[in-house]
């Protein structure tokens, strides 16, 4: 197994997607966890998926598992996004936006992972939409964001992932927007950049995607 460093900054570049691709890619591929400190969004994102809570407040998992697998969630080690809800200091954050754009260079993708990690969970994404176009690079930064290492660099084309020499950096590091979240725990209740997205785009994109699965038997747009 070809180990990375504990915390690899991701970066991404890629060509926009439409409102429903960006939709559907979000749904599906958004992390299995759905909560934060923010409890009324908490109940709000619960509702619109059909997950019951807990006595704690927090999604029960047998029912959230059952959910996801309806909504054809990708089984992803490292590559989600966090575009739903987030209590991430940087807020919600993902390789792609609501509106479509493909890019990120803001956050590190977790401890400890593997390069065979990371090309499985991007060819699970290319084999899901064949659209997709996107290079996708790891690397190693230090707390002024300044690149130490560059790791390792795939190109996502036709439904493929290949692993290709590291190049030039298709993005520069950035940090979390610190700014942001200091005034927004400024506002009462100091927990809205945990939403990153309304309520009636969230119900739209999860009735799509939905609505394009297969049958198993029998407030305004950002």
């Amino acid at each position: 197994m070809s180990e990375l460093p504990k915390w690899p900054r991701l970066l991404v570049t890629g060509d926009p997607v439409t409102r429903e691709q960006a939709n559907e890619i979000i749904i599906r591929t958004h992390s299995p966890i759905l909560w934060a400190n923010d409890q009324e969004w908490n109940q709000q994102v619960a509702a619109a998926y059909g997950i019951p809570l807990d006595r704690h407040g927090q999604p029960i998992w047998r029912e959230a598992r059952d959910v996801y697998a309806e909504l054809g969630c990708l089984d992803l080690a490292y590559l989600h996004n966090h575009q739903i809800i987030s209590s991430w200091i940087g807020g919600c954050h993902g390789w792609c936006d609501w509106d479509g754009t493909i890019g990120c260079s803001n956050y590190n993708i977790g401890k400890w992972p593997t390069r065979e990690e990371v090309q499985d969970d991007l060819d699970t994404i290319a084999a899901a939409w064949p659209f997709l176009t996107m290079d996708v690079q790891l690397v190693d930064v230090d707390e002024n964001e300044t690149v130490r290492e560059l790791l390792a660099m795939w190109r996502v084309r036709d439904g493929r992932a290949v692993f290709v020499e590291p190049g030039e950096l298709v993005a520069r590091p950035t940090g979390p927007d610190l700014l942001g979240f200091v005034l927004a725990l400024a506002v009462p209740g100091g927990t809205a950049w945990e939403r990153g997205v309304s309520l009636s785009r969230l119900r739209e994109a999860l009735a799509q995607v939905r609505g394009q699965m297969p049958a198993q038997g029998q407030d305004d747009a950002r």
